[in-house]
């Protein structure tokens, strides 16, 4: 039986995390297809042989557009559900099944995830994470690691050409994916119920996050920024609900 999930992960400046995270997805209690979007620019930071051996779609270019990267092979996507993790933690081994058996339950959502934001009431951007409950919690934004149904990943290009945004080299994927699919197809985002299994969190394990995005200086300024400007385009964030 052909695999449900695809997990879609990117190289960039810590391919140590990523040999890492592939070792985990191949010892995960169900079966996934592994896609690497590979966009290293120095051999320091090249894989290994091994662990692009255990890979089973590999995309290489030269070219960073940071975490947009992993989106550029869509109209390959062929699984029912994509999973897109950050290279920064490692998920424990049930943690697809985890996410598969609550995307059954659930059936109607957006995004689903484990880390998530929800915009103040006065539209401000902050990095406060939604506590976990025993239900589905919606929320505004996943962050780090969605799952989604693959047929919707369209709308993510779709909403980036209404907004013209184009002016950012390193776009805001988790917020442009996670509001697109509220803005075309009016679905939510939603964090799963608390499990007291540990191996069946995404992060399970956080890993070395060196070169990361958000240690810019400007990081949150700028997602504050995109924020207003999904408003001013008609997205309505929790609170405007």
């Amino acid at each position: 039986m052909k695999n449900k999930i695809e997990v879609v992960l990117i190289n960039w400046e810590r391919p140590h995390n990523i040999s890492k995270i592939v070792t985990s997805l191949r010892n995960q209690s169900i079966q996934c297809t592994i896609t690497l979007c590979d966009c290293h620019i120095e051999e320091v930071f090249a894989l290994d042989k091994d662990t692009i051996g255990r890979i089973d779609r590999l995309y290489r270019w030269s070219h960073n557009l940071g975490a947009y990267s992993r989106y550029l092979p869509l109209s390959a996507f062929d699984h029912e559900y994509a999973f897109f993790i950050y290279d920064d933690m490692l998920p424990g081994c049930r943690c697809l099944k985890y996410y598969y058996k609550c995307a059954g339950q659930l059936k109607n959502f957006g995004i689903l995830g484990q880390l998530g934001r929800i915009i103040d009431q006065d539209g401000i951007y902050r990095p406060k994470y939604v506590p976990l409950e025993d239900i589905f919690v919606e929320a505004d934004i996943i962050i780090r690691a969605y799952f989604v149904k693959t047929k919707y990943l369209y709308n993510i290009v779709r909403f980036r050409w209404h907004l013209n945004y184009f002016y950012d080299e390193l776009p805001e994927d988790d917020i442009l994916l996670c509001v697109s699919l509220k803005f075309y197809e009016n679905l939510s985002c939603y964090l799963l119920p608390i499990n007291e299994d540990v191996e069946t969190l995404v992060n399970k394990e956080e890993l070395p996050d060196d070169y990361s995005l958000c240690r810019r200086p400007e990081h949150y300024v700028k997602r504050m920024l995109f924020v207003k400007k999904l408003i001013s385009y008609g997205w309505k964030p929790l609170y405007l609900q």
